[in-house]
C-alpha cells in the first residue's frame, strides 16, 4: 500500500466518523439519523422538498427503517449543521490527494532514504523541512504551491535517475 493509499483511506475513516457525530434528528415527527453522502448519478429528486435536480444526495433514515435521499440545503435545515459543506470539503480534500499522488508516494520515498542515511541522496536540511511541509500539506487535503513543487520535482528527478 502507497503512502496515498493511507492519507485516503484515513481521510474516508474521517468522513465515516463524520457521519457518525451527527446526532439524531426529527422530521415529520420521526426521528432521523444521517447515514451517507454522495454525488448523485443520475441525478435525483430531493425526497425531502422535491428539488430537482439534486447533485450531493444525502441518506437519512429514521428509527423505523424508512430512507430518504436528500439535497444539501434539506440536510443543513433538518439538522441544524452545514452538513453539505463538511462533505463538499472532504471531496474537494480527496481530489486534491489523488491529483498529488505522484508528489506524495515519490516523496515520501525519498524522505524515507534521507532518514536512513541513504548515500545516494544528500538533501539539505532547508529542502529536507520544505519537502514535510509540503508533504503536511497534500496529506490535509491542501495542493502545494508552485515553488514546493519546484524543489519536490528536483529531488524526483534525481530519485528517478539516480
Amino acid at each position: 500500500m502507497t503512502k496515498t493509499d493511507d492519507v485516503l483511506l484515513e481521510l474516508n475513516r474521517s468522513a465515516a466518523n463524520y457521519v457518525k457525530k451527527v446526532h439524531p434528528f426529527q422530521y415529520k415527527n420521526k426521528t432521523f439519523r444521517l447515514i451517507d453522502n454522495y454525488i448523485a448519478s443520475p441525478y435525483m429528486k430531493c425526497d425531502v422538498c422535491g428539488h430537482y435536480p439534486t447533485v450531493e444526495v444525502s441518506v437519512i433514515e429514521s428509527d423505523n427503517g424508512e430512507m430518504l435521499r436528500v439535497g444539501n440545503e434539506c440536510i443543513n435545515r433538518l439538522t441544524e449543521k452545514t452538513i453539505a459543506d463538511e462533505f463538499r470539503s472532504f471531496r474537494r480534500k480527496r481530489e486534491n490527494v489523488i491529483t498529488n499522488r505522484n508528489y506524495i508516494d515519490q516523496l515520501q520515498l525519498i524522505l524515507n532514504a534521507q532518514d536512513r542515511k541513504d548515500p545516494s541522496f544528500n538533501i539539505p536540511d532547508k529542502d529536507v523541512e520544505n519537502l514535510k511541509v509540503m508533504l503536511e500539506q497534500m496529506y490535509n487535503g491542501l495542493n502545494p504551491t508552485t515553488r514546493q513543487e519546484q524543489i519536490a520535482d528536483c529531488y524526483m528527478c534525481i530519485k528517478t535517475t539516480a
